[in-house]
């Protein structure tokens, strides 16, 4: 068996060398269910064969654990499934038009100091980290007026409520006996070797949504406000909100508080704020295109969220979570490829040498 260990850009390559060995489709699974989650063309490129609901749901519930060793949240849920969807920027907003209107309005207002004379900040709230928004999902396009409106057409706020949040969702690591519980109930039991002390589903996700806290930090330069936690969720949401609501007092700004939940937007309006609620998406499509560094990114992301999956015309496993995964590869945002398949992966290998040469290390 060959093993390489790739960003999730270097994923390209990976889906390159298939496409040029004449794989025109690929099969992509969650071994643990047994279950096929879409089948991708990638000469169109498109996703066909999008599992539906029921399906998914139906392979979960025959899984249900019969005692506390292990609980059933950490079995994947359909959500899962489809805020991957969500966050690789393949699903699309129900109110794409209003969301690229409100943006498209709100910074040509705050170019004009007659219109908006005080400075303007986008406050975010903890879901939309989730989400990868800003990194993928932006720009967006108002069609009726052809304008577009990039990530870094705004100045950015972030409580330091939103930020513990996600921190304290990487905690916990699966020990022996949850490993144990999980090999009794999963298939594919033989690639729960890898996940011997691994972080566990809601890690993961929290780990994704690090990914994006360090995009808004670093690329976006967005500036960490104080706020007062909450032990209660509801109550904290609450505490978010009105951290904005001092700070922009404080500072006499303008702020909006984009988020997808709908009481947060009930807190922000309360707090005094301009708000934008994204509305999620209900049922994804059974099939439609998606770009090709979509394609590399939603692998990525159900990858790390449900531990693993696989390329399974391909013979490949696709681990999200690994032994020996550093902080470093979930900053690099990498996944460890394992294949018997030799031919293929020297390719890859050969191939991905030399992209990591010519841009003078890993991207």
């Amino acid at each position: 068996m060959s093993q390489l260990v790739l960003s999730r850009r270097e994923l390209q390559v990976l889906t390159n060398c298939l496409y040029s060995s004449d794989t025109r489709y690929l099969h992509v699974e969650y071994p643990f269910y047994g279950l096929e989650l879409f089948t991708l063309d990638m000469k169109k490129p498109e996703i066909t064969k999008i599992v539906r609901f029921k399906e998914f749901d139906r392979e979960r519930m025959s899984r249900k654990p019969t005692d506390r060793s292990i609980g059933l949240d950490e079995l994947p849920g359909y959500n899962d499934f489809k805020n991957c969807l969500l966050s690789s920027g393949f699903l699309k907003y129900r109110n794409e038009e209003n969301i690229a209107r409100t943006l498209a309005d709100l910074r040509d207002e705050a170019r004009d100091p007659n219109k908006r004379p005080r400075p303007v900040f986008i406050a975010i709230d903890t879901n939309l980290l989730y989400f990868r928004f800003l990194s993928r999902h932006m720009p967006v396009r108002h069609e009726p007026t052809d304008r577009t409106v990039e990530a870094t057409d705004f100045r950015y706020v972030v409580s330091e409520l939103v930020q513990r949040e996600i921190d304290s969702t990487i905690t916990h690591k699966y020990d022996r006996e949850e490993i144990m519980a999980l090999s009794g109930l999963l298939a594919h039991k033989e690639l729960l070797g890898e996940f011997r002390n691994g972080s566990a589903k809601k890690a993961r996700r929290g780990k994704l949504a690090f990914n994006e806290m360090n995009y808004l930090l670093t690329d976006l330069r967005a500036l960490r406000i104080k706020g007062t936690p909450a032990r209660d969720k509801e109550l904290n949401d609450i505490q978010i909100a009105q951290s904005y609501k001092e700070w922009s007092r404080g500072g006499d700004y303008d702020v909006l508080l984009i988020t997808g939940d709908e009481d947060m937007i009930n807190h922000g309006r309360t707090s005094e704020l301009m708000t934008l609620q994204l509305e999620l998406p209900f049922e994804p499509p059974e099939h439609a295109r998606i770009d090709p560094w979509t394609t590399t990114d939603l692998i990525h992301d159900l990858a790390v969220t449900l531990g693993v999956v696989s390329l399974a015309n391909a013979r490949m496993v696709l681990y999200g979570e690994w032994g020996g995964k550093t902080s470093a590869d979930y900053a690099s945002e990498s996944l460890k490829v394992v294949s018997d398949d030799e031919e293929t992966m020297r390719s890859v290998a050969r191939q991905l040498d030399v992209c990591r040469r010519i841009l003078g290390g890993r991207p």
